[in-house]
């Protein structure tokens, strides 16, 4: 009877280490993971802290024209994304492309989920460069 007693409590054990593991492994994607990066290339026009509990920083990119011909009238591909509320040093580089009417590179991560405490958008600029 003393093995069947240490088999069952080493199967419960198992399961319950193989459920904690679905579970952080669940939340890593959720929170922390992300599903894509790059960069994309335009003119910040918006940047502003928004919240009521969870203050976050978003923007507006605007990166060009959707067709070539100016004749056919302007189309603008306009793109939102999330700055960290910490990052101040990416806060400040966008606060002075946007003073200089500077054209950027904006280098991001996008989170599998979009939570509102983090920010509005699932994609968090973490790096500019100007571009040109």
């Amino acid at each position: 009877m003393g093995v069947i007693r240490t088999d069952t409590r080493m199967k419960k054990f198992v399961a319950l280490l193989v459920v904690l593991a679905v579970v952080i492994g669940a939340a890593w994607i959720a929170f922390a993971a992300d599903y894509s990066d790059g960069y994309r290339v335009g003119q910040v026009i918006k940047l502003s802290r928004s919240g009521y509990v969870f203050k976050t920083w978003e923007g507006t990119l605007d990166f060009g024209f959707l067709q070539q011909d100016p004749t056919l009238g302007t189309a603008t591909r306009l793109w939102d994304f999330s700055v960290r509320d910490g990052d101040d040093a990416v806060r400040k580089a966008i606060d002075d492309a946007i003073a200089v009417n500077a054209k950027v590179k904006l280098f991001y991560h996008e989170k599998y989920f979009r939570w509102s405490f983090f920010g509005d958008t699932k994609h968090f600029v973490y790096k500019l460069e100007r571009v040109g």
